[in-house]
C-alpha cells in the first residue's frame, strides 16, 4: 500500500489566505514526489518470529528440510519474517510496485547479531497471483528453507515475489524477462536496505552480497549478477540453481514435442510476459 500526501489541505488554507488579501506569500505548497525504483513504500510488516525449535520442526516437515537435517545443517538462530513494499518496474519500463520477504536472525550466537551477509533470493515459477514468500506454510516450501537455513545461520534474507505477486499493483508477471526481472531484484535489495534500520530487531548489512535462485529463480539470479556486474556493483558470489538459461533452445524442445510437466504454465507465462515487453509475439 502507498502513502503519498497530495497536499490539498495545505493548499486551501493558500487559497483562502489569498481571498482575503491577508497574505503577501507566493510560495506555492510543495508537491509529493512519485515513489521511483527502489524506494521503500511504507514500514514493513511483522509476520511472524520463529524460534530455533520452530524451524527444526517446518523443516521437519518436508522432504527435502528431513534431508538437510540428516546432513547436519540444523537452524542456529531464531528469526523474524517481515513483509515489505517496494516500486520497481514493469516489462515496458511502467513503474507499479511489488513485495516480498525480509529475514533477520536474532539470538546470543556468534552468528545470529552484528553485521551480516545479504543473501538475495529469486524463487521458482509459481502460478498463484496471490503467493507471498513471507507466508510459511506448508505450500511454501521454498520460504522454510530460506528461513532455516540461511536466515537461521545469520544472512539477511531478501526474497522478492516478482511484480505481478501478492500485493503488486502490476497486472500480469513479466516471466523470464532478464530485464525487468534484474530491474524488480536490484529494487528489492535497495528497499530491503533502506528497511533494515526500522525494524525491531537491531540488523547491520556486513556489506556481503550473495545472489541465488532456483529455477525461475536460477535464471534470475544470473540476469541479476549480470546486470549488477555492469553497473560496477559488488556481488561477493553467486549461485544461479537449475534455471532455464538457454530460453531459445528451451522454447524450441517444447515446441518440438519434449513437453514437459510444467511446459503449458511455462509457455503461458512466457508469451504474455514477452508480448508486453515487445508487443510482438
Amino acid at each position: 500500500m502507498r502513502s503519498v500526501t497530495r497536499g490539498i489541505a495545505g493548499g486551501m488554507v493558500v487559497a483562502l489566505l489569498a481571498s482575503c488579501g491577508g497574505s503577501n506569500n507566493s510560495s506555492q505548497p510543495s508537491t509529493p514526489s512519485t515513489p521511483q525504483r527502489g524506494d521503500l513504500l511504507e514500514t514493513p510488516t511483522l509476520v511472524a518470529s520463529y524460534s530455533v525449535t520452530d524451524l527444526a520442526a517446518e523443516l521437519a516437515g518436508n522432504d527435502v528440510g528431513k534431508l538437510l537435517l540428516t546432513l547436519t545443517y540444523p537452524p542456529q538462530c531464531s528469526i523474524d519474517v517481515y513483509h515489505f513494499e517496494y516500486e520497481t518496474v514493469g516489462a515496458a519500463s511502467e513503474l507499479t510496485s511489488a513485495s516480498g520477504a525480509l529475514m533477520v536472525s536474532s539470538g546470543s550466537g556468534g552468528t545470529c547479531s552484528g553485521a551480516r551477509p545479504v543473501l538475495l533470493y529469486a524463487h521458482g515459477t509459481n502460478t498463484d497471483r496471490a503467493f507471498d514468500i513471507a507466508e510459511l506454510n506448508n505450500s511454501n516450501a521454498e520460504g522454510i528453507l530460506l528461513a532455516s537455513i540461511f536466515a537461521s545461520a545469520g544472512y539477511i534474507v531478501v526474497a522478492p515475489n516478482y511484480a505481478g505477486y501478492d500485493t503488486s499493483t502490476l497486472s500480469y508477471h513479466p516471466y523470464l524477462d532478464a530485464d525487468q526481472q534484474s530491474k524488480d531484484m536490484i529494487d528489492a535489495l535497495a528497499a530491503a536496505r533502506a528497511a533494515l534500520p526500522t525494524l525491531s530487531t537491531s540488523v547491520t548489512d556486513g556489506g556481503k552480497l550473495f545472489i541465488t535462485g532456483y529455477s525461475q529463480g536460477g535464471h534470475v539470479a544470473m540476469a541479476t549478477h549480470q546486470a549488477m556486474q555492469v553497473a560496477g556493483s559488488t556481488v561477493t558470489a553467486s549461485a544461479p540453481m537449475s534455471g532455464p538459461y538457454a530460453l531459445a533452445a528451451f522454447g524450441d524442445a517444447i515446441f518440438y514435442g519434449h513437453v514437459s510437466l510444467g511446459s503449458p504454465a511455462n509457455i503461458t507465462l512466457l508469451t504474455t510476459s514477452y508480448q508486453h515487453a515487445y508487443a510482438n509475439v
